[in-house]
């Protein structure tokens, strides 16, 4: 039987499914359909981590009623002053930042006005040493100052034009209250913390949900038309369907197979403003390294040899894959984290994706062959993390599809069920043996994102090892020439490229699906990491 025959019948099959479990859901009377004007619910999948201290969680989801400093536009993204900062500034090499936060902002219960003290005491709290952001390692390196009441400055150890992403959809720097830590402490914090947000937090069940109010009268102007928002940790995507079918939920995440289910019964798709999402199977290890340190040594892995990495992605037909996980008008990924948005865009290995990483079974079965593969590797079985996370129901099925195309070439593989917060455990702490989902979400500016998955100089345990990208990552830091970054930019991703040194799948919105009878529409950028923001703009019938 074809194989995309195969995939044809499975995706059937989870339509069956959530069709029956709606008709379980309206047997038994288990929906509790929310009022539209009173409280919105939206499913999505659980969290890496369930916590009111953001700086201790991966960065999946942002409290609603914490704000950042630095805002952007609900259609294009663009960096705008919707947050706490009404205005900055760089000095001419990029190594300073100086922002002025707007003098009208409150937190809310009544904690005061946000002032540079908030923000300082906020960036203690985030580079200490249970942090886990992603990018909070650039943040380690800074020195803040208070300038007044309402300026703030940060000062770099090198050139950083980007900056302005860690502060918006990124969100590596989320403002807390000092005023409630010196009356309440870190207990206030995981208790009820504080935020100046258009959303008061209410509580949570660990694990199942997370509630929020809005504020009335907010600093900012915004104006929610609802009173309550909830948000659910729904695994099963087939439940969060039927919880969208019977109207126990307004918006749900979904698979994309699953969301042509919904279109076809009534439901819509709303999706982002602008790109969303980039996704890859990422390769973990330093297995490009010729001199690793014994702990982080991944020479030993299969995917070492660039001929199995070769045939790896070869072995993918991507666009049966991507038609599956994501459905039309979503493209294949040359390079994981360039973007032609951004600097360092090389068109030239766009167009060459086909002719070097294009489906082709017999080439990739040869280069196994080329390789010794598996008679010449120890352990020549391919670990396959399956998981699943906020904004990416679809890592799973990726998974699983990846896990079919490798078995017909003759791949030994291993899948691993674990949770998102596993992963990320055995990756920060050098153990990771396996090839795992990843996703650059929100799309980082190129020079950052290409230094976080790739080099030692964002996030170090992703390294991959090779010496000629981190010798270029160095050169980038140092570099402020607009011209000159580019060029080194291409040189990387043509290196990541002609190393075959990941399997990179898709560029593609951020998409949410809507009950068509309750909610009319929602306007976001796609710009944080679950893809979904704005709540404010849900706008409801």
């Amino acid at each position: 039987m074809p194989f995309k025959t195969i995939i044809k019948r499975h995706t059937r099959t989870r339509g069956l499914a959530a069709a029956l479990l709606a008709s379980t859901f309206l047997a038994t009377g288990f929906a509790q359909s929310a009022d539209a004007q009173e409280r919105v619910v939206i499913a999505v999948s659980p969290l890496g981590a369930d916590s009111n201290l953001y700086w201790t969680t991966t960065g999946a989801f942002i409290l609603p009623s914490l704000q950042t400093l630095v805002g952007q536009d609900p259609d294009t993204g663009k960096y705008d002053n919707s947050e706490l900062a009404e205005s900055w500034e760089h000095n001419e090499d990029f190594t300073s930042w100086t922002f002025r936060l707007h003098p009208s902002a409150r937190f809310n219960d009544d904690w005061g006005p946000v002032t540079s003290a908030d923000v300082v005491h906020s960036f203690n709290l985030h580079i200490g040493d249970d942090a886990k952001l992603s990018g909070i390692s650039l943040f380690k390196q800074i020195e803040i100052t208070a300038v007044d009441e309402h300026t703030v400055q940060f000062d770099l150890p090198s050139p950083e034009p980007n900056f302005l992403f860690s502060h918006a959809g990124r969100g590596s720097l989320a403002i807390y209250s000092k005023a409630q830590f010196d009356a309440e402490g870190i207990e206030g914090y995981e208790t009820k913390p504080a935020g100046s947000g258009p959303f008061r937090y209410e509580g949570r069940e660990v694990g199942q949900s997370i509630l929020f109010s809005t504020v009335d009268d907010h600093w900012s102007g915004a104006d929610p038309e609802f009173d309550e928002i909830e948000f659910r940790w729904v695994s099963e995507p087939s439940t969060r369907l039927a919880m969208l079918s019977v109207g126990e939920a307004h918006a749900v995440t979904l698979p994309r197979d699953l969301q042509d289910d919904a279109v076809e019964a009534g439901e819509t798709v709303i999706s982002s403003g602008a790109g969303a999402m980039q996704t890859t199977m990422l390769f973990t290890g330093q297995f490009m390294n010729p001199e690793a340190e014994e702990n982080r040594d991944a020479r030993s892995y299969a995917w070492a040899d660039v001929r199995v990495r070769e045939a790896l992605n070869r072995a993918l037909d991507r666009d049966a894959i991507l038609e599956v996980l994501y459905g039309q008008g979503v493209g294949t990924l040359p390079v994981y984290t360039m973007d032609p948005r951004f600097p360092g865009y090389a068109e030239g290995l766009a167009e060459r994706f086909d002719e070097d990483f294009g489906y082709d079974p017999e080439r990739a079965m040869e280069l196994l062959a080329e390789a010794g593969y598996p008679d010449a590797f120890d352990d020549p079985a391919i670990p396959i993390v399956v998981t699943s996370l906020a904004g990416n129901p679809e890592f799973a099925q990726m998974a699983e599809l990846v896990q079919a195309y490798f078995d017909v070439i003759g791949v030994k593989t291993e899948m691993r069920e674990q949770d998102w917060a596993t992963g990320n455990t055995a990756i920060r702490g050098f153990t990771a043996d396996f090839m795992t989902p990843m996703r650059n979400a929100p799309v980082r500016p190129s020079a950052l994102g290409v230094q976080i998955f790739f080099t030692k100089h964002a996030s170090p345990h992703l390294d991959i090892g090779d010496p000629e990208l981190n010798t270029h990552g160095e050169e980038l830091i140092q570099e402020t020439d607009p011209a000159k970054r580019d060029e080194i930019l291409q040189a990387m991703f043509t290196r990541i490229y002609d190393s075959y040194a990941h399997l990179p799948m898709a560029s593609v919105p951020a998409s949410v699906v809507v009950n068509s009878e309750s909610v009319e529409g929602w306007t976001f950028p796609g710009a944080t990491s679950s893809g979904l923001s704005h709540y404010h703009l849900i706008d409801l019938k």
